[in-house]
């Protein structure tokens, strides 16, 4: 999970990644700000995604909702400042 902007002919250019979230999710509902005050104000961010799938040779369509955005990472080692971390 990142996101940068990049101030390029007086518009901000964003790229933002968030690993199991649709990417329309990622383009229309998720911000930078939104990045920022997770990391920053240790939130969790919720959103609804729509999915299609088959069960049994049956389609069906499912509405899910996932956890976008956390600031924890169970894989690092994270020091009392915050900033530094181990693997």
């Amino acid at each position: 999970m990142y996101s940068y902007r990049k101030d390029e002919y007086e518009k901000y250019l964003e790229n933002k990644t968030a690993k199991g979230v649709k990417k329309n999710v990622i383009r229309r509902e998720i911000n930078h700000s939104d990045y920022r005050d997770t990391l920053f104000n240790d939130m969790k961010t919720h959103h609804q995604m729509q999915s299609i799938r088959s069960e049994l040779h049956q389609i069906s369509s499912h509405q899910l909702n996932k956890v976008s955005l956390s600031p924890f990472d169970n894989k690092r080692y994270i020091l009392s400042d915050g900033i530094i971390s181990y693997a």
